[in-house]
């Protein structure tokens, strides 16, 4: 049977080891540089209207690359059995698009958001979001380096009479997305 030095037990062959953990830490560092260079940095413009009939917030939110998160968050002021008539009619009662503003009146359509969420509150009436995330191109509404400002438009309709029943506009977000 083979007997071993309790003195050789413990060596490691340094050499070895420290190049396997200098490779190790180089990958880490080469990896979190890469992501670092092309995530850029998260940003978040938010604008509430907190009207009396509704209130209407849009939200921008960078997520690098070149692509931003779209939020538009309303509540409606009603009563809840009319908010509840509205959900229940056929088709969605809200609808959400992103608009230019050019010295603060509305400009071009810029591009629609796909409702994600609809409800009835007895406290808000009735509720919606719409999010969507989109290149910066899509927010660039004065083409070019000058800054951009855009705005949300949610329109209410009575799908049962197809009758616009309010229009709702955000305040102004700016930037320059391009």
């Amino acid at each position: 049977m083979a007997v071993i030095e309790p003195s050789a037990a413990t060596v490691r062959p340094r050499g070895r080891t420290r190049r396997r953990w200098l490779q190790a830490a180089l990958a880490a560092a080469m990896t979190l540089g890469t992501i670092g260079l092309t995530a850029g940095p998260a940003s978040a413009e938010r604008t509430c209207t907190g009207a009396r009939d509704a209130n209407l917030c849009l939200t921008i939110e960078g997520l690098g690359n070149g692509f931003y998160r779209v939020h538009v968050g309303i509540d409606v002021h009603m009563s809840f059995e009319e908010a509840q008539e509205y959900i229940d009619d056929p088709g969605d009662p809200l609808t959400a698009v992103i608009r230019g503003d050019d010295s603060g009146r509305l400009a071009e359509l810029l591009f629609g958001l796909p409702l994600v969420h609809l409800g009835a509150d007895p406290e808000f009436g009735l509720g919606a979001d719409f999010d969507t995330i989109v290149p910066g191109r899509l927010l660039d509404e004065d083409r070019g380096a000058d800054q951009d400002e855009v705005r949300a438009v949610v329109t209410l309709t009575d799908t049962d009479t197809n009758t616009v029943r309010g229009t709702f506009v955000s305040g102004p977000i700016r930037g320059n997305w391009s």
